[in-house]
């Protein structure tokens, strides 16, 4: 398995990880919509970043 496609499974992981904490300290906290929205965008990149790296390690692999 190319290297690009690890990588790229791990930051998809990562995004689930964000996800979950973030719905947990919600569920403590009741966090104020700007909270919620910088860690809803820092899960989409991650989601979307790990998608880019396996589609290009793909094409190389």
């Amino acid at each position: 398995m190319h290297p690009l496609i690890v990588i790229g499974f791990g930051l998809m992981i990562a995004c689930c990880v964000v996800s979950g904490f973030d719905i947990f300290r919600t569920i403590r906290e009741g966090r104020e919509p700007e909270r919620r929205m910088r860690s809803f965008l820092l899960s989409a990149g991650l989601l979307v970043g790990g998608g880019v790296l396996v589609l290009i390690g793909l094409t190389q692999g």
